[in-house]
C-alpha cells in the first residue's frame, strides 16, 4: 500500500494553493513553457527589489487575495509549508538512523521510509506521554 505522509499531504496541499495563485494572477491559461519562464524571470527579479518595492507587489497581491477571500488559506499552507523540508538519504543512512532508533532495519530497500517513518512518529507518541506526565 502507498500511503502519504502526513508532511506530504500538507506539501501537496500547499502546491495546489500555488497553482491557485497562479489562476488568481490570471496566468493559469498559459503554456507550461511560458509560465515557468515568467516565474523564473520573477526569481531573478525579485532579487533587485528595495523593502519599499517589495511592499508594493505584497500589497498588490494582498489587495487579490482579499478580493477573493483566499488570503487566510494561502497564508496558512505558506506557513506549514515552511515547516517542511526535503531530505535525500541513502539506503545505508536510512539504516544507520533506524539502528540509531533502536529498530531493525528492512531488508527490503523500498520499506526503509515507511519504517523510518513508524518509528518517528512513534518516537513522537512517545514523547508526547512522557511530557504529559511530566
Amino acid at each position: 500500500m502507498n500511503e502519504h505522509s502526513h508532511e506530504q499531504g500538507l506539501r501537496v496541499h500547499h502546491l495546489v494553493n500555488l497553482g491557485g495563485l497562479i489562476a488568481v494572477a490570471g496566468l493559469d491559461r498559459e503554456p507550461p513553457d511560458f509560465l515557468l519562464g515568467a516565474l523564473i524571470s520573477v526569481a531573478h527579479e525579485r532579487e533587485t527589489l528595495t523593502a519599499e518595492q517589495r511592499a508594493r507587489v505584497a500589497a498588490l497581491g494582498r489587495q487579490k487575495l482579499d478580493a477573493r477571500a483566499t488570503a487566510k488559506r494561502a497564508w496558512k499552507s505558506w506557513r506549514r509549508a515552511r515547516e517542511l523540508h526535503s531530505l535525500t538519504l541513502s539506503s545505508a543512512q536510512m539504516r544507520r538512523l533506524i539502528a540509531a532508533l533502536g529498530a531493525a532495519a528492512p531488508q527490503d530497500p523500498e520499506r526503509l521510509a515507511e519504517r523510518l517513518t513508524g518509528l518517528l512518529e512513534r518516537a513522537d507518541d512517545v514523547a508526547a506521554v512522557v511530557a504529559e506526565q511530566g
